[in-house]
């Protein structure tokens, strides 16, 4: 069957005769989802089996091992996940207090690993040190690693904290009219029983509905695709009481999109939905058992959602972004630290009161690296300050290494 393309769009059977590139192969497509090694991929590192022995207070690199670059250059997120086992033999009975800590540390390379994180939008000064920027979508999560730096394309190098993913951010304006009901039932259709309203206040009655299910709604306009959040308050009645979100205005499991449960009380509900055409319907429902039964509802609100990813950014030496502005800021995972110097990526620390003779401390620790494709030079290094005197060993310490397509 021959194939053919129209709008960037293939049907039928496709012969790949030659070679896919990096460029090819993307997140979230057929191509990424079938090709396993493009994909994922998995490397592990270990140490002997016979343990790894170091002092009180210093510093020891307990394993240097390289994560390898990616299959065909892609650019993916890095992962390293460590785990083991430490053991102190205090051969006393005298308790001991302090930290075992372990560092995973990268050899900056000679090449430039600085990352796009996006756009960056100001959106608050918190004192005298730190604004609080955002960046559209979640794609500055995938970007950002552990340790390093925000800053310019060439430098301005800013320390930051906080990285957060919030699905509704900086949302739209409210599209449902009258949501308050302060100008009585105006803009809500009434679908089965009846309904009245007094200033700010809204009642669905059961007399006259089928099955005593009471209804009412209101048409909004939205955009396919698009997610969007619905809050409410349920305020009262003898009959239960539910905020649901419909393709069309009939009572009917057919075009529900989303609801807000049953409430068989007061409740405030707060629920989203992505919008399935250009007329979305929220309905008010009371759900009764006989006639006269009625429930109450107010403050009816949908906005769209927007969202975002928040970081808190050092303003030590200036603000990256400017107060009301923009700015593209980058991911530096070394700080423009020195060629072939070691950086620490990721701290891994526990508190540890030891009990008589010999004491085990099993841990497991994570970082992301980032998003990028080159081979990287880590070591695992580890520091003892429990027990003058005393040595910690690491037995079967485990290395995985995982590299994905993300956005």
């Amino acid at each position: 069957m021959t194939w053919t393309q129209k709008k960037q769009t293939i049907s039928g059977n496709m012969v790949v005769d030659g070679s896919l590139e990096a460029k090819h192969i993307k997140a979230n497509t057929i191509t990424a989802n079938k090709f396993s090694g493009a994909v994922e991929e998995e490397n592990w590192a270990y140490t002997s089996d016979e343990g790894i022995s170091f002092s009180y207070s210093t510093y020891y690199t307990a394993h240097t091992f390289n994560f390898p670059a990616t299959e065909l250059g892609l650019i993916k997120g890095r992962h390293v996940t460590y785990m083991g086992e430490a053991y102190l033999n205090t051969s006393t009975s005298t308790e001991y207090k302090g930290l075992f800590k372990l560092r995973l540390e990268a050899k900056v390379p000679s090449t430039d690993t600085s990352t796009l994180i996006g756009t960056a939008t100001h959106r608050a000064t918190t004192g005298s040190s730190e604004q609080i920027v955002s960046f559209s979508g979640n794609l500055a999560s995938n970007r950002i690693g552990s340790g390093g730096s925000i800053g310019t394309q060439y430098g301005s190098y800013r320390t930051y904290e906080n990285l957060f993913y919030d699905p509704k951010g900086t949302q739209g304006s409210d599209l449902v009219t009258n949501g308050n009901f302060n100008s009585g039932t105006t803009n809500w259709t009434i679908g089965a029983g009846s309904h009245s309203s007094g200033y700010g206040a809204y009642s669905l009655n059961t007399t006259g509905a089928t099955d005593f299910d009471a209804y009412s709604y209101q048409a909004i306009t939205t955009v396919v695709g698009e997610s969007y959040n619905v809050t409410a308050d349920i305020t009262n009645g003898t009959a239960d009481g539910q905020v649901r979100v419909t393709s069309s205005t009939a009572l009917s499991a057919d075009n529900l999109i989303a609801h807000s449960g049953i409430q068989t009380g007061a409740a405030s509900v707060d629920f989203s939905f992505v919008a399935t055409g250009t007329t979305t319907y929220i309905m008010l429902t009371g759900w009764g058992t006989t006639s006269n039964q009625y429930v109450g509802f107010d403050n009816i609100v949908v906005k769209q959602n927007n969202p975002e990813t928040y970081l808190r950014v050092s303003t030590t030496g200036g603000a990256l972004v400017p107060t009301g502005g923009t700015a593209d800021l980058y991911y530096h995972p070394y700080s423009g630290a020195t060629a072939g110097s070691w950086q620490v990526v990721d701290e891994y620390n526990t508190t540890t009161v030891t009990r008589p003779f010999g004491n085990h401390f099993p841990f497991t620790a994570q970082a992301y690296l980032g998003h990028f494709n080159q081979n990287i030079e880590l070591r695992l290094r580890a520091l003892n300050t429990i027990a003058t005197g005393k040595s910690i060993v690491l037995n079967n310490v485990k290395i995985f290494m995982q590299s994905r397509i993300v956005e």
